[in-house]
């Protein structure tokens, strides 16, 4: 555990930032304001889009408050680090019929006794009982009330509370960190979402530049035929290429208005928000293979979070061990108590002080409970280990695979930059030549039609790079660094 111990630290020193940052976040999600009420700009970015997110999010906050309830499990009185203190009080009032028979000693009747005396005798006042005689007394009231206040505090339990304190400040670091990976997942799902829109957007400007040259050519050939330079054939399939389009229009219309809904949900505003998007797209130029490799086997938030589970269960592992230690606990009390009772001869008792004491226990034998419970947590050790070498691969594969991904991508979309470029030209040329009437309507519309495909996948390809490039900034665990970048 000594190299967990250390990657626990380097990563405590490292993630600072990351703190700083979860603390504004917090600020600023206590201060968030409901969906409906949030106003965009006309047109955005994708900086302002994660920025939304991050306040606004239904699983950010969701995981903000698990992270704030560990925060608060996190004190030395939840682990019984802190002495305990209780009050109790209580009274009684009772109402009863009574009859008491005072107890005859026994010998004979004197002078003085009961039945008579002499003549200087002082015989026995009236409201004063003499053995034998029986009283009865009605509605007879009792009252008793006491008070008491305690403190208990546990001594020594094989620093087993010590061990709880450090389990609850793991299981908070822990709890923070699923809190960081849940603002990587929606960082990169507000770029999934925000360059999707960017694509239906282009999509859409593309189906809109390519309905304008279909209705410019429809108009051509209203115009040539009316003059005799075209037949009716012309005009149906210059009418044909321009309903095509249209529909075409609609089609992508459609998809970025549910592009925007989809990404309006991820940013936790109102579905009906409308605005542009900036699709303009920049790639890094400083992830290579070995920055990245190291950079998520040592700040990947799976990997960190699963170094930080199996710390807690070599804590209890501790803990278990603890139990078989003896347990020492202090006690010091101060009561009161009073008792009042018309129907006894002491008309009523009251005390009060304070007591003290020490307690010791030790377990000897209980059934091997203690034994199985310590086996268990060593088998959960063992198998939190094994899960970390298993997470730890899996990342190297994924990061592996999604830098290979990445730069194949990137490589795509500059074949695709070359494709358009001769597309663009292609369509140019063929307009040219259809205008002098070198090239006929069938090449005209096959050009332009080349034409929109290609821009369609330069544009898919350039965005499916860029997202591509987000997710392996979140296995990197980079990502909270320059999440719009």
């Amino acid at each position: 555990m000594k190299k967990l111990k250390m990657r626990l630290k380097k990563w405590n020193t490292n993630m600072k930032r990351f703190k700083y940052i979860s603390l504004c976040l917090s600020l600023f999600l206590g201060s968030a304001t409901w969906a409906q009420e949030i106003e965009l700009p006309e047109k955005i970015d994708l900086a302002k889009a994660i920025e939304t997110a991050m306040t606004n999010n239904y699983d950010i906050k969701i995981a903000r408050a698990e992270a704030d309830k560990a925060q608060n499990s996190h004190h030395i009185g939840n682990a019984g680090l802190l002495p305990s203190v209780s009050a109790s009080g209580g009274g009684d009032f009772s109402v009863n019929d009574t009859e008491i028979q005072f107890m005859n000693m026994g010998g004979g009747t004197g002078s003085g006794g009961s039945t008579g005396g002499g003549a200087g005798g002082g015989a026995a006042p009236d409201d004063t009982p003499t053995p034998g005689d029986i009283m009865v007394i009605d509605g007879a009231e009792s009252i008793s009330y006491n008070a008491s206040i305690r403190m208990d505090y546990t001594i020594f339990d094989g620093f087993g509370n010590v061990y709880t304190y450090k389990k609850l400040e793991g299981a908070s670091e822990l709890q923070e960190t699923l809190y960081r990976q849940q603002m990587e997942m929606t960082i990169v799902q507000v770029a999934e979402q925000y360059y999707e829109v960017c694509r239906a957007q282009q999509n859409y400007n593309l189906a809109q530049q390519s309905l304008d040259i279909s209705k410019e050519r429809y108009q051509k050939a209203v115009d040539q035929k009316t003059y005799g330079q075209a037949n009716q054939l012309d005009l149906l399939n210059a009418e044909v290429d321009m309903n095509s389009d249209s529909t075409l229009l609609l089609q992508t219309e459609q998809q970025l208005l549910m592009s925007l809904k989809n990404l309006n949900v991820v940013m936790g505003i109102g579905v009906n928000n409308s605005y542009e998007v900036n699709d303009s797209v920049t790639y890094r130029d400083d992830l290579t293979a070995d920055y990245v490799t190291t950079a998520a086997m040592t700040y990947n938030a799976s990997i960190v979070a699963q170094l930080q589970q199996t710390e807690i269960s070599e804590l209890d592992m501790k803990i278990t061990r603890a139990r078989k230690m003896p347990s020492i606990s202090a006690y010091g009390s101060y009561g009161y108590n009073r008792t009042d009772n018309e129907a006894s001869q002491v008309i009523y008792n009251q005390n009060r002080g304070f007591s003290t004491g020490l307690s010791a226990s030790f377990n000897i034998f209980n059934g091997r409970q203690q034994r199985i419970a310590e086996q268990n947590a060593k088998i959960d050790l063992a198998t939190e280990k094994e899960r970390q070498r298993q997470t730890e691969a899996q990342i190297e594969r994924d990061i592996a695979n999604a830098y290979t991904d990445y730069t194949y991508k990137k490589r795509i979309v500059e074949l695709q930059r070359t494709s358009l470029k001769q597309a663009r030209l292609n369509f140019e040329s063929t307009k040219e030549m259809f205008a002098l009437g070198r090239s006929t309507s069938i090449e005209f519309r096959t050009a332009q039609e080349n034409l929109l495909n290609v821009a369609n996948q330069f544009s898919d390809a350039q965005f499916q790079a860029k997202v591509s490039e987000f997710y392996l900034l979140q296995l990197s665990g980079l990502i909270l660094n320059d999440p719009a970048n």
